[in-house]
């Protein structure tokens, strides 16, 4: 329980909490500009005292990277478009509720604050027994990524995928999507242990040397690929994990350098977007629309819950049976779930456009907890991310699974505010099970060595 121990300075979250429950509670039945930009203001007050208190001087990490996304989801559209374009994106052209944007809003706010309080919350305490030994089962891990990716390419997915964002309709043997479910995990892995052994060599400097050419190549290969199906996502999810580690181990990166790499990587994924979409600009917050449009989803899912109550988890279903294959299906078959009803995204889908629509609207991490667990489940499950992400990157240097589970957060830092709570849970479970199996594999085959000896 000692963990559990708030510092002193850390009760200024506690209040900004209740803070925040007030603020949700008590928030107008209408939409209020005065009260969305309070909201705005206490949350960027917030996010500044967080890293003052954090004692931050590692920017690039992702306590910061999911603030940034999380701000352009959740406040961006009340404060700045509502009132002068509030139709600009197609998420926000079909019908919403505007009367709950403020309490969306306050409700979003009360998320970060309960994030930050877990994250400050952590009590880092000495480590007693270091772990010194670098696993080298880079080459391993990459090679079952590799195989993964050719099954996933000659199974007719890689075509599937290219085909679903150039518009043309191309049928797979619908294995395609369990071989490319394979292959982030090992790749992201092999990533994670890459890093880990480079530090266990020196833990100064960052020998090149040091580098398995295999997982170069690949890694180069693969996002390249995935790149030229028009999808942004694998590319900046290595660029994620490769840029995390590499600071956190490193070298720090200030909030002043922090600043440009962002914009730079922001502009990267806008121009893959244009030219897969031939889209043009006509404003800078196109740049960052795919975070904007998400804020709809908040709106609908405080109005579900007014008018038809939490799910009470039903609506986490997809999501948490994900990591489990062909769990899904049988737990759907037994109590005749509706796959529309099994998840935020889904749910939010079949209410916009109907149960047959191909076009998906998605979620946001808010969304999500919200119609699972109302405000409780914000406060607690967003208390638990943010002590939990502190915890793994505490601990990454000193414990591989921690460095595992770090690396794909990571992975996830933009992604997760505009998805689903436990979206990363396949890659996060299936990459531990994955090193745990090759890792008692490689452990029986010493023993077998030496008791023949």
């Amino acid at each position: 329980m000692q963990e559990f121990k708030f510092k002193k300075h850390s009760l200024i979250f506690v209040l900004l909490l209740i803070e925040s429950i007030c603020l949700f509670l008590f928030a107008p039945d209408y939409y209020h500009y005065g009260f969305n930009l309070f909201c705005m203001c206490q949350y960027l007050f917030s996010c500044f005292l967080f890293l003052k208190l954090k004692k931050k001087q590692n920017y690039f990490d992702f306590d910061v990277i999911f603030m940034f996304s999380f701000f352009f989801v959740m406040f961006f559209y009340p404060v700045f478009m509502f009132q002068s374009d509030p139709l600009k994106y197609f998420a926000f052209q079909y019908e919403f509720n505007e009367n709950v944007i403020s309490r969306s809003t306050a409700l979003s706010l009360l998320g970060m604050q309960s994030y930050f309080l877990g994250s400050i919350s952590f009590r880092e305490k000495k480590i007693s027994q270091p772990r010194t030994k670098p696993y080298d089962y880079i080459t391993s891990l990459t090679l079952i990524s590799a195989i993964s990716f050719f099954l996933f390419i000659v199974s007719g997915g890689y075509a599937s995928l290219k085909g679903a964002y150039s518009g043309e309709e191309v049928q797979s043997s619908g294995l395609g999507s369990y071989f490319r479910a394979f292959t982030t995990p090992f790749l992201y892995c092999a990533l994670a242990l890459q890093f880990d052994y480079l530090y266990k060599l020196n833990k100064d400097k960052f020998e090149i040397k040091g580098l398995k050419n295999i997982l170069i190549v690949y890694t180069i290969f693969f996002s390249v690929l995935m790149v030229m199906t028009g999808s942004r996502a694998n590319i900046l999810q290595v660029i994620l994990i490769c840029g995390g580690l590499y600071t956190a181990y490193y070298k720090n990166i200030s909030f002043v350098k922090f600043i440009p790499l962002m914009i730079i990587g922001i502009l990267g994924m806008f121009a893959i977007n244009i030219a897969r979409g031939g889209g043009e600009i006509s404003g800078l917050a196109d740049i960052v629309m795919d975070l904007i449009i998400n804020n709809r989803n908040t709106y609908m899912a405080v109005d579900y819950v007014d008018v038809n109550g939490i799910t009470y988890g039903k609506t986490m279903f997809s999501v948490i049976l994900a990591p489990f294959p062909f769990m899904q299906k049988i737990i759907f078959s037994i109590f005749h779930i509706d796959v529309w009803d099994a998840s935020s995204s889904a749910l939010i889908t079949k209410i916009s456009l109907g149960g047959e629509s191909e076009l998906g609207l998605g979620t946001n991490i808010i969304a999500d907890l919200y119609m699972s667990f109302g405000m409780i489940g914000v406060i607690v499950l967003m208390f638990f991310l943010g002590r939990y992400i502190s915890k793994f990157l505490y601990m990454a240097k000193n414990n591989i699974y921690a460095l595992i589970a770090y690396s794909v957060m990571m992975s996830y830092s933009v992604y997760i505010v505009r998805s689903e709570f436990f979206f990363a849970g396949r890659d996060l479970l299936w990459g531990i099970f994955f090193f745990f199996c090759i890792h008692i594999y490689n452990n029986n085959k010493i023993q077998k060595k030496l008791s023949n000896r």
